[in-house]
């Protein structure tokens, strides 16, 4: 009688442990998910607060405040703007721009505003090759560009 009381209460231990591991696991998958969704689809989901999306556009010209530990700035996309709001201890990067493409990655929050914890930016400028000295420019590129070459130190000796 007594082996099958101590049994019954290592089954019941065992089965607590193994459900408090698969509950960690899955609540751990669902936190990690995030959807990519556009401006206009994420404003246009009425449950899509608290729950992780990346989302990308255009930086408004001129919405971008700086102030210590906090950057807000507006993404456009397809004539709709999302307020995003960025805390993280990371610096932004310097890519971050007027006009430039960049991507927020956090939660949206009731009242419109989407709290970003990491936001990449790509450059607004395109590089182009430049067009040869006294010729036409090659097959393909039209129009004056300007290329930048490297050109090493020289070194010291």
């Amino acid at each position: 009688m007594r082996a099958k009381r101590k049994t019954l209460k290592f089954g019941i231990g065992l089965g607590i442990i193994l459900m408090t591991l698969g509950w960690l696991a899955y609540s751990g998958i669902q936190e990690s998910k995030t959807y990519y969704v556009t401006v206009a689809e994420l404003q246009a989901k009425p449950d899509a607060f608290h729950r992780r999306y990346r989302v990308a556009g255009n930086v408004e010209a001129g919405s971008i405040r700086r102030s210590e530990g906090r950057v807000e700035f507006r993404l456009e996309e397809q004539g709709k703007l999302l307020p995003i709001v960025y805390t993280g201890k990371e610096p932004l990067p310097d890519t971050l721009q007027d006009g430039a493409q960049a991507m927020a990655d956090g939660r949206y929050q009731e009242g419109g505003v989407f709290h970003a914890e990491t936001v990449q930016a790509k450059c607004a400028s395109k590089y182009a090759p430049a067009a040869p000295e006294g010729g036409s420019a090659p097959e393909g590129v039209s129009g004056p560009q300007k290329m930048t070459t490297y050109v090493p130190p020289k070194s010291a000796s």
